[in-house]
C-alpha cells in the first residue's frame, strides 16, 4: 500500500457554512491520517479548459485510511454540511510518485 492524494476542485456556494465545514472537518481528517498538502484560490490554467477555483490536495497514508474517514461516523454530518456549502469535483490519485 502506498500514500495516495485527493484533489479537490471546489466552487464555495455558501462561505459562512463553508467556514463552518473547514473548522469542523479538519479533526475528523486528521484522526484517520490524513492531512491537507495544498489549498489555493490564485490558479492560472496554462492549457486547456480547466479553471479550479478553490483548489486543494490532501494527502493520505493509504486508500483504505480515505475510505474509513470518507465513510466514517465523524465526517458524515461534515460531509453533508459540505453539500449546502460548495459544489466540489473530488478524485483519488493513485499511482507511482517519486
Amino acid at each position: 500500500m502506498s500514500t495516495i492524494y485527493a484533489v479537490l476542485n471546489v466552487t464555495i456556494r455558501d462561505g459562512t457554512r463553508f467556514g463552518e465545514y473547514i473548522r469542523g472537518h479538519l479533526p475528523s481528517l486528521a484522526l484517520y491520517g490524513g492531512r491537507i498538502l495544498f489549498r489555493s484560490n490564485d490558479n492560472e490554467a496554462v492549457e486547456g479548459t480547466w479553471h479550479p477555483r478553490l483548489l486543494v490536495i490532501q494527502e493520505w497514508p493509504t486508500e483504505t485510511a480515505f475510505q474509513a474517514w470518507y465513510g466514517s461516523d465523524e465526517y458524515r454530518p461534515w460531509k453533508e454540511m459540505r453539500h449546502t456549502a460548495c459544489d466540489i469535483d473530488f478524485v483519488l490519485m493513485k499511482g507511482m510518485h517519486e
